[in-house]
């Protein structure tokens, strides 16, 4: 399905920090009310713009969402597609674990995703949007930097796809539901660190080919 984050519009040029306020402003409410509930009147008034202004930025609240998710997943991409450096499969994992775990934890991503599943239900055509706007990209991403490493023969995995979930579950545990529930809070960069390198130690002890590569690390 082809993206389309942002509603394109002819007309003169859109000003930025409105966007950018109505985006924040969307951000915060769909992190604290169900997504059925938020309204694009409510993100205009938090937002401190017209209701027009933030039509002529997104066609609808579903474009405004899939817009949140994308830029969320650019921030995780990032980081995969990031040139390695010398430290190793295990370093480059673990680098990953960081910035995924930032956003997954340690930011309002997290509430946000659970106002979504009753919503996702009902429209199986914002479902798809929502999975291919965030959660499918990251993890083709993911796969994509596992299936090279077993080209290289650093690890031994017969699907990427299914290994890179593994390794998302090691890195997340039950953390994401424990915050939605209101049971923990988000997550400190410490925290986040140690389940990036925890998840990552225990997905290579599973998958990495004995002597590859830092297998001494």
């Amino acid at each position: 399905m082809t993206l389309s984050p942002a509603a394109s519009r002819s007309g003169r040029p859109k000003d930025i920090a409105k966007r950018e306020a109505i985006i924040k402003a969307a951000r915060s409410l769909f992190a604290s009310q169900p997504f059925d509930l938020v309204t694009m009147e409510a993100v205009a008034m938090r937002a401190g713009v017209s209701k027009m202004t933030v039509y002529s930025h997104f066609n609808d609240k579903e474009t405004l969402f899939e817009t949140i998710v994308a830029a969320t997943a650019d921030q995780m991409v990032s980081a995969l597609s990031a040139p390695e450096h010398d430290g190793g499969l295990r370093d480059r994992l673990i680098v990953v674990g960081r910035a995924f775990l930032s956003v997954i934890l340690g930011s309002d991503i997290c509430t946000m995703a659970h106002t979504l599943p009753a919503a996702l239900r009902a429209n199986r055509e914002l479902a798809d949007r929502f999975y291919a706007a965030g959660p499918g990209r990251v993890r083709a991403a993911l796969a994509g930097m596992i299936g090279a490493a077993v080209e290289r023969g650093e690890l031994a995995v017969d699907d990427p796809d299914r290994a890179a979930d593994d390794l998302v579950s090691l890195w997340e545990g039950s953390v994401p539901a424990r915050i939605a529930f209101g049971l923990a809070e988000l997550s400190t960069p410490e925290e986040i660190d140690q389940r990036a390198r925890r998840g990552t130690d225990v997905f290579l002890r599973a998958y990495r080919v004995t002597g590859a590569g830092d297998a001494g690390r």
